[in-house]
């Protein structure tokens, strides 16, 4: 009888050992995607040939600013000030194509 219940108490503890790190995971994830991605945004005019691609991000509740992040062809992700007259050309072309989620320029 003391046998069975060692193994049932270890059982309930690897269970709630694993139920509380998954949690755990998932909050910090959550974290993360509930916040600005961008701290500082560049104004000045990147040629099209080094960026790979564009992503828009409207405002929402994880974050009050729309932002757009472009990734470079050497893999470096920089935000862009979505005021700029560029960047406002390329938010206009995403969103003529709004059916991709992220733009190939």
């Amino acid at each position: 009888m003391e046998t069975k219940m060692r193994m049932f108490a270890a059982a309930l503890i690897v269970c709630l050992l694993s139920a509380s790190l998954t949690e755990a995971m998932s909050l910090a994830r959550m974290g993360t995607e509930l916040r600005c991605q961008c701290i500082k945004t560049e104004s000045g005019f990147i040629p099209r040939r080094f960026i790979q691609n564009v992503q828009l991000f409207p405002s929402g509740p994880h974050c009050s600013n729309a932002e757009v992040i472009a990734t470079l062809k050497s893999g470096q992700r920089v935000c862009l000030e979505p005021t700029a007259p560029w960047v406002e050309r390329i938010i206009k072309k995403i969103l003529e194509g709004s059916d991709r989620p992220e733009s190939q320029l």
